[in-house]
């Protein structure tokens, strides 16, 4: 998977996160616009790692480094699923 197609997946809203993510989010920590904005922002995927549970697509999970809305350095890391309808 290439950086390009996983920010199409996110500029078209095609994501979910994980429980961890929403208790920061609720906690305040970010908001959900800099997880976007630092995948948008990025120029290329940090880092590739084995999804140790094998049930993404090409088994693989993404570190991808960017910007937050205010400029500042934010990395998340990702795994790219594939929905009911593909």
């Amino acid at each position: 998977m290439t950086l390009g197609e996983i920010q199409q997946l996110v500029a078209r809203r095609r994501y979910r996160y994980s429980r961890k993510v929403r208790d920061f989010i609720e906690d305040c920590y970010f908001d959900e616009e800099d997880l976007v904005h630092c995948i948008l922002s990025a120029t290329t995927i940090h880092k590739r790692e084995r999804d140790e549970l094998g049930q993404t697509v090409h088994r693989m999970k993404y570190v991808i480094l960017g910007r937050d809305t205010h400029g500042r350095p934010f990395y998340t890391v990702g795994k790219v699923l594939r929905g009911s309808t593909g």
